[in-house]
């Protein structure tokens, strides 16, 4: 059978590049591009994939297809490669369609959400690794054991991280999905709640129905959500089993608003110090209980629980045992850029040194994740006072949730946000950090002694900041989907020897 040859556009991405190497280690011929090299496209060219740097007609030379990322149509409508392939009649598919072509004939679980879906299927990923169960994995951040943000297994299971930004998880079928929480979210694409909340249904409803794998349809579903309860109302007729996650005392006080489904509870949570929780079944069939477990975390913070109950209620719904589960959970130390500690120690800062500083980056990028983000740092480290450094991510979001990102800070004893990450969108006088910061300093907790609210200006900038604020013994944590990671890398050059 001949092999297609793929070339991919923005091969450097996160899920570009993990769908890259999947399709390259499948045995088609993958080339790709992009407008800069990265620890990705380095990373793909050590496994053998030729990566360019730049955009041309000419690297479509003998290609078959042209793999790109959404938004490169509406972002560079006038690429040169879109272009020489619309002339030339080449197939032009996003990696998510490419994605739910190679998932066809596997028993797909899919994680979708709001919050947590790279955590999440890193999880569920590594649960399914150690018992046994070999799956191939596509996950939107690199896990460390992996050394990568794939797994190529060799049986029927695959699982793979589905996001809900221009129906990109339309084109996935799994027979098992996670939903880990449904708020509006991408207000650039999405128009309102409602045809937000539609696009879940639709998934959902597009499930896998008819293979004959021995697991049946199944959505596992975090009740704790509004909006994932309000999934679970629309799918009136639905044919698949709806398996619910709580967390006790979470929202409300008695299990009472479980119902008569399936439902994973975690009770007995510990967040101060250390994260742990114990899983009880309501309304497990007769004779099935769940041994009485500690479930132990690495990672700080109550979504991180919300995390693990979800993988681990899809693992065990698979057939992993909870033993396995238990030992996963324990050893999981996170995906890239999830409560990701990057330094713990001394750090030079011109011509001090600061003792006992911890540095984290973390991707959050929504007001609800930087709040819980920043509640689980003050909890994992109490008693250190608390830096947040945060990139807005797009100039509609932060339009949009510019209310809730004046509430989302409180926890910080000091707050650095720094201009806009432009990401798939054009600066167009929408809003500007300056305006968040000066309406965040009207707050109460900004007011309050030893707090501060400070604009950060660029990434350059937003280091020098950090720099002239640090003191011995604080927490730094530098949240953002963009480019703010490089903070951290700005802040530990300052330690290398040499450094002037």
């Amino acid at each position: 059978m001949k092999k297609s040859h793929l070339h991919f556009m923005g091969i450097g991405g996160h899920g570009i590049s993990s769908v890259a190497q999947i399709a390259h280690n499948q045995g088609e011929i993958v080339t790709g591009c992009d407008r800069q090299e990265s620890a990705n496209t380095r990373a793909l060219t050590q496994v053998g994939i030729p990566i360019q740097i730049g955009h041309s007609a000419e690297h479509l030379q003998g290609a078959d297809a042209l793999i790109i990322s959404p938004a490169v149509p509406a972002l560079d409508p006038q690429n040169p490669e879109l272009l020489e392939a619309q002339r030339r009649g080449i197939p032009v598919k996003t990696w998510q369609e490419l994605l739910g072509t190679l998932t066809e004939g596997k028993c797909l679980l899919s994680v979708c959400g709001v919050h947590g879906k790279s955590s999440t299927t890193s999880m569920l990923s590594l649960m399914l690794v150690d018992a046994g169960m070999d799956p191939t994995c596509e996950i939107g951040a690199v896990v460390p054991r992996f050394g990568a943000n794939y797994r190529l297994g060799q049986s029927e299971y695959f699982v793979n991280e589905a996001d809900e930004f221009n129906h990109n998880f339309w084109h996935y079928h799994p027979r098992l999905a996670v939903v880990n929480a449904i708020e509006f979210e991408h207000p650039e694409f999405f128009h309102n709640y409602e045809e937000f909340l539609y696009a879940f249904e639709h998934f959902v409803r597009g499930m896998d129905m008819e293979s004959n794998w021995p697991l049946p349809p199944t959505i596992i579903v975090n009740i704790d959500s509004p909006g994932c309860r309000d999934l679970c109302a629309h799918l009136n007729g639905w044919a698949g089993s709806i398996v619910n996650y709580s967390i006790q005392d979470l929202s409300r006080d008695t299990p009472e608003h479980i119902g008569d489904r399936l439902t994973f509870e975690a009770y007995d949570v510990k967040l101060e110090g250390e994260t742990s929780f114990r899983v009880r079944l309501h309304n497990a069939p007769a004779g099935v209980k769940l041994p009485d477990v500690l479930y132990r975390l690495q990672l700080p913070g109550i979504h991180y629980v919300q995390n693990a109950l979800a993988a681990l209620a899809a693992a065990y719904t698979v057939g992993a045992p909870l033993e396995s589960i238990a030992h996963t959970l324990e050893g999981f130390t996170g995906a890239r850029r999830r409560f990701e500690i990057r330094h713990q120690g001394a750090l030079v800062v011109g011509e001090r040194t600061c003792d006992d500083v911890i540095l984290v980056d973390d991707y959050a990028h929504h007001p609800t994740a930087i709040a819980l983000t920043l509640e689980a740092a003050r909890k994992r480290y109490p008693g250190r006072r608390l830096i947040a450094v945060y990139q807005p991510h797009m100039y509609s979001r932060t339009k949009t949730f510019f209310e809730q990102f004046l509430q989302a800070f409180d926890a910080a004893d000091i707050a650095i946000i720094s201009d806009i990450f432009p990401a798939r969108e054009v600066d167009t006088g929408l809003v500007h950090t300056r305006q968040l910061v000066a309406e965040i300093a009207k707050r109460p907790r900004f007011s309050q002694e030893g707090a501060q609210i400070l604009y950060g200006g660029s990434v350059r900038e937003t280091t020098q900041r950090i720099q002239d604020n640090l003191h011995p013994g604080d927490i730094v944590l530098i949240m953002g989907a963009g480019d703010i990671y490089t903070v951290s890398e700005m802040l530990k050059q300052t330690n290398q020897p040499g450094h002037k």
